[in-house]
C-alpha cells in the first residue's frame, strides 16, 4: 500500500498539470475538444487522488506501521473513529485530505460542464487544478510532508495527542479544509472572469453556492474548534487569539463580506470590484492560514514544527497569487465598473458598503497583529489587545446587521426608515431598563450597550419575518408565515444566519465582559470550600479510575452549592499516560450548565495537602453554541434545492422580496 500511495501521488501531480495544459490550450484556441481532454485529465486526476487517499486510510485502519505517518498518529488502543481521524491529524495527512477535497470540488465542476465545455468554467477548472498541483508538489518534493514516507524498521504506534481525543477535534480540521476547498471556487471563477473579461453576473451565479458552502464549513470548523477548546483545554475559555485561531477567523470575515458583495453584484450590478477582490483575497488568506499553521514560521500551540522548504514555497505561492490578483484586477478595473452609483447615503447599498469596510478592516487588523507584528517587529500581540479591538467592532458589525435591512435599495425616505425601525427600537428601549435592573448587566457600560444592540438586531430580524408573513398572500397568518419563510431559500437562510449571529455576539459579550474568574487553593480535607460569584464548591474526596489510551484518572470530587442549596456534584480530574514516552498529563475540566450560564471547574494542581482550582462563571455562553449551529443551519437552508416550477423568476435565486422593494 505504501508503494501504491506513492505512485498515485506522483500520478496526481502529473495529471493535474496535464489538465491545466489542455484546458489553457482549449480556452485560448476556443476548442471544445481540447477542453474535454482537459476534463478527462481531471477525472483521472481525481481517481489518482482517491487511490492515494484510500491507501493511507487503509494504512490507518490496518495499523500498518510501515507508514511513518501512520506510526506517528495512531496506536493499537484507538478505536476505528480515532484511527480514521489520524488521517488528517498531522501535516502530511492534512495536505492529502485537503487535496482530496479540492479534487472532489474540481471534478464536480468539470462533470457539470462536460457537455457545454464553456470557456469560463474551463478557465476556472484550470485555476483549481493549478491549486491542486501546488498541494501535490508539497507532498511529492518535501519528505516531511509526504504521507507515504517509510517508517524505520520495527516502528510502533505513538498514538494521537491525548488532547485530540474528542469528537469536536476530530471534525474540526475536516470542516476547515472543506471550507478552504470550497472558497477556492469563487477565487477560480473570479480569475476566469478577469482573464476573459466577463463582466456579466454568470461567474457570480456559478460560484455563489460554493461560496455559501465554504462559509458554512468555515463557520462549522471555527465553532467546533471553540467548543473543543472550551471543554478540553481546561484553561477557561474558547478563544485565545492564538495565531492559528486568528488565521482561520480572517478568511471567515472576508468570506462574510464576499457573500454580501455577491448578492449586490448578482441583483443590482454593483460591488463588482469588491466581489472580485474579496473572492481573491479570501483564497489568499486561506493560503496564509496554511502557511502559518504548517510551516511553523510563527510560534503557536497549534502550529507544526518549522519547515524551511514549506516556508519558502508558501511565500513564493502567496507572492504569486497576490501579484496575479492585483495585476488582473488593475488590468480590468474599468471594464468591471459598477452598473450604477450610490443614489443616496440613506440606502441599503451604502450600508452594505460600510459593512464591507468594517469586515475587511477587522480582517486586516487581525492579519497585521497576527502575522506582520511577530515577523517584522519581533513582538507578540496579547489577547487583551485583540479584545479591545474586537469588542467595539463586534458591536458595530451587529449594528450593521440590524440597520442595513431597515433601508431600501437606492434611496430611503426618513418616514419609511422610521416605519421599519419602530419595532426594533421599541424592543431595544424596553430591554435597557430590564438589563439595568436584573442580572448585574449594568456593571459594564460597553457590555450594556452591546446587549441593547443585540435586542435591536434580533427584533429587526423578527420584524422581517413578520413582514414576509403578512405579504405571503392569502390563506391566513399561518400560511403566510410558511410562504414568507419557505418561499425563498436564500432569504430564509439569511434570517436564520443573521439571528444566529445576534446570538453569538450576545454570548460573546456575556461570556467575556461579564465573566467571573478565580483561582483558589483549598486544603485537601473534606468540607474545604471555595467560592466564585454565587457558587460555592466543597471538597468531598479523591477518586481514581481509568480513561482512554491506558490513561489513569485522578478525580477531585466536589459538591456545588448556589444560594446555600446543593445543585450538583462535579469531578474535575487529571489524566496521566504512563505508556506515553513523554509522560504527558492533561487537566480535564467539568462544566455545569445552569440557567443561561456555565460554572467551569478545572484542576490546576493537587497533592495530599492542597488542591488548586480554576473557577469561572460564563454568563450567556450557551448562546455562542446555539448561534453557531444557526449560522450553519442558515447556510444549509440557503443551499437546499428548490422544487422546479414552471414560471420561475429570471433571477437564479429569487424574485424581489418585500424588504427589497421597500423604499
Amino acid at each position: 500500500m505504501l508503494s501504491l500511495g506513492r505512485i498515485a501521488l506522483v500520478l496526481s501531480l502529473v495529471l493535474s498539470l496535464a489538465s491545466v495544459l489542455f484546458l489553457v490550450l482549449g480556452v485560448r484556441q476556443h476548442s471544445r475538444a481540447l477542453i474535454r481532454q482537459g476534463y478527462l485529465a481531471v477525472f483521472l486526476f481525481f481517481i489518482s487522488v482517491a487511490v492515494a487517499g484510500a491507501a493511507l486510510l487503509t494504512g490507518f485502519l490496518n495499523r500498518d506501521y510501515s507508514f511513518r505517518y501512520v506510526a506517528e498518529n495512531t496506536d493499537s488502543s484507538l478505536g476505528v473513529f480515532y484511527r480514521i481521524a489520524g488521517f488528517w491529524a498531522g501535516k502530511e495527512g492534512s495536505f492529502l485530505f485537503w487535496l482530496a477535497l479540492l479534487a472532489l470540488v474540481t471534478v464536480i465542476i468539470a462533470m457539470r460542464d462536460v457537455d457545454e465545455s464553456d470557456r469560463l468554467t474551463a478557465t476556472a477548472v484550470a485555476v483549481l487544478c493549478s491549486v491542486c498541483a501546488f498541494f501535490a508538489v508539497l507532498m511529492v518534493f518535501d519528505d516531511g510532508s509526504n504521507p507515504f514516507a517509510a517508517a524505520e524498521a520495527g516502528a510502533t504506534g505513538a498514538g494521537l495527542n491525548p488532547l485530540l481525543l474528542h469528537p469536536a477535534m476530530v471534525l474540526h480540521p475536516p470542516a476547515l479544509f472543506a471550507g478552504y476547498a470550497w472558497l477556492a471556487v469563487p477565487f477560480a471563477f473570479a480569475i476566469a472572469a478577469l482573464v476573459l473579461g466577463r463582466t456579466d453576473r454568470d461567474w457570480v451565479v456559478r460560484a455563489n453556492k460554493w461560496a455559501v458552502g465554504g462559509w458554512a464549513f468555515l463557520s462549522l470548523g471555527i465553532g467546533l474548534g471553540a467548543w473543543w477548546a472550551y471543554v478540553v483545554l481546561s484553561w477557561g475559555g474558547y478563544w485565545g487569539w492564538d495565531p492559528v485561531e486568528n488565521t482561520s477567523l480572517i478568511p471567515w470575515l472576508t468570506a462574510t463580506a464576499l457573500l454580501h458583495s455577491m448578492t449586490l453584484y448578482r441583483r443590482r450590478g454593483v460591488f463588482k470590484h469588491w466581489t472580485l477582490g474579496l473572492a481573491m483575497a479570501t483564497f489568499w488568506l486561506t493560503i496564509v492560514a496554511t502557511w502559518v499553521t504548517r510551516s511553523g514560521v510563527i510560534q503557536s500551540v497549534h502550529a507544526f514544527e518549522e519547515n524551511a522548504f514549506l516556508d519558502t514555497l508558501f511565500k513564493i505561492v502567496m507572492l504569486a497569487v497576490a501579484a496575479l490578483a492585483v495585476g488582473l484586477l488593475s488590468w480590468r478595473w474599468r471594464r468591471f465598473a459598477a452598473d450604477k452609483e450610490f443614489e443616496s447615503l440613506a440606502s441599503r447599498d451604502f450600508m452594505y458598503y460600510l459593512n464591507n469596510l468594517v469586515l475587511s478592516g477587522f480582517a486586516l487588523a487581525v492579519l497585521f497583529a497576527t502575522v506582520v507584528v511577530p515577523l517584522v517587529f519581533k513582538k507578540t500581540v496579547g489577547p487583551e489587545a485583540y479584545q479591545r479591538i474586537a469588542e467595539p467592532i463586534g458591536v458595530i458589525m451587529l449594528a450593521g446587521i440590524a440597520i442595513c435591512p431597515l433601508f431600501g435599495w437606492g434611496r430611503t425616505e426618513g418616514r419609511t426608515f422610521w416605519r421599519n425601525a419602530r419595532f426594533p427600537a421599541l424592543v431595544a428601549g424596553l430591554s435597557l431598563p430590564l438589563l439595568v435592573l436584573t442580572g448585574g448587566w449594568h456593571r459594564s457600560l460597553g457590555g450594556l450597550i452591546g446587549l441593547v444592540v443585540c435586542f435591536f438586531a434580533g427584533a429587526s430580524v423578527l420584524r422581517f419575518v413578520v413582514v414576509s408573513a403578512r405579504r405571503g398572500g392569502e390563506g391566513g397568518a399561518l400560511a403566510g408565515l410558511r410562504r414568507g419563510l419557505l418561499g425563498s431559500r436564500s432569504r430564509s437562510g439569511a434570517y436564520v444566519a443573521h439571528f444566529g449571529m445576534v446570538l453569538i455576539l450576545a454570548g460573546l459579550l456575556g461570556s467575556s465582559v461579564y465573566k467571573i474568574q478565580t483561582t483558589p487553593y483549598i486544603d485537601a480535607k473534606p468540607g474545604a470550600e471555595a467560592s466564585v460569584g454565587d457558587y460555592t464548591v466543597r471538597f468531598v474526596d479523591f477518586e481514581q479510575g481509568n480513561g482512554p489510551q491506558a490513561s489513569v484518572r485522578d478525580y477531585i470530587v466536589l459538591d456545588v452549592f448556589k444560594g446555600g442549596k446543593k445543585i450538583g456534584r462535579v469531578k474535575p480530574h487529571f489524566d496521566s499516560y504512563p505508556d506515553n514516552p513523554m509522560g504527558q498529563t492533561a487537566a480535564r475540566a467539568v462544566i455545569l450548565n445552569r440557567f443561561g450560564e456555565d460554572l467551569f471547574v478545572a484542576p490546576t494542581s493537587m497533592d495530599e495537602k492542597s488542591i488548586g482550582l480554576q473557577l469561572d462563571v460564563f454568563p450567556l455562553i450557551t448562546l455562542v453554541w446555539v448561534g453557531s449551529v444557526m449560522l450553519v443551519l442558515g447556510a444549509v437552508v440557503s443551499l437546499w434545492p428548490k422544487r422546479r416550477r414552471v414560471a420561475a423568476p429570471l433571477d437564479d435565486e429569487e424574485a424581489p422580496t418585500p424588504e427589497d422593494e421597500a423604499a
